[in-house]
């Protein structure tokens, strides 16, 4: 497949970089190259587009919400973000958004090459080690994040949030109009699902899954 590419970056010399890069690669074409998420938003609405290679910094909206937007209109297409640098909670909402490839500018030219190849083959591709033993911690950490919301019952959780966040059993049960006594019933199953036998434990699951809120 001729992938038709569209290239995002606010920066003009990347812009142009990026295209010669693109360009050079026998039967790949850049579709179109834009400085804002704006023009980006209107050249997927208008042309064909395979894959969209997008800075994650810029102004006004930047790479992750960018994807955020085209999702909304086309969920499968392919998108790779291009970083100097990204934190924790910006890799893991990528990976919720279906982004396919990460690229860090640090790399060489050829690790975006090989990025794009590997993500028009239908692979994801992070191409820096570090980045990739990051991933697979987030992975598993929403494997477990999954797994505990699929333990506990609605009331179970919003019981959890509110025990995990500090307040004891009659707060609680004030603020849910609810008796002190089945605010400990419910935190007692809440223990015997998830194996712990306090409220720190429970605090401390709640925190490093970040289930403090919906």
């Amino acid at each position: 497949m001729s992938p038709r590419i569209l290239v995002v970056d606010d920066h003009l010399i990347v812009l142009d970089g990026l295209r010669r890069l693109i360009d050079a690669e026998p039967g790949w074409q850049v579709a179109a190259t834009c400085k804002t998420a704006a023009e980006a938003i209107e050249i997927v609405s208008t042309r064909p587009v395979d894959l969209v290679v997008a800075d994650l910094r810029m102004p006004e909206m930047n790479g992750l919400d960018l994807i955020r937007r085209l999702h909304g209109d086309r969920p499968g297409l392919a998108c790779v973000l291009l970083t100097a640098d990204i934190s924790e909670q910006e890799l893991a909402e990528a990976m919720r958004l279906g982004v396919r490839g990460i690229v860090l500018k640090e790399q060489a030219p050829s690790a975006l090459v090989e990025c794009i190849r590997a993500v028009m083959a239908g692979r994801t591709s992070v191409v820096d080690q570090g980045l990739s033993a990051e991933i697979d911690r987030i992975r598993e950490r929403d494997i477990e994040r999954r797994s505990v919301l699929q333990k506990l019952t609605p009331r179970e959780l919003e019981i959890s949030r509110l025990a995990a966040a500090g307040l004891r059993s009659r707060e609680i049960a004030v603020r849910l109009g609810i008796a002190p006594g089945t605010v400990k019933l419910h935190l007692h199953s809440v223990y015997s699902k998830l194996d712990i036998t306090t409220r720190v434990e429970l605090a401390n699951i709640f925190q490093r899954l970040q289930l403090g809120s919906n």
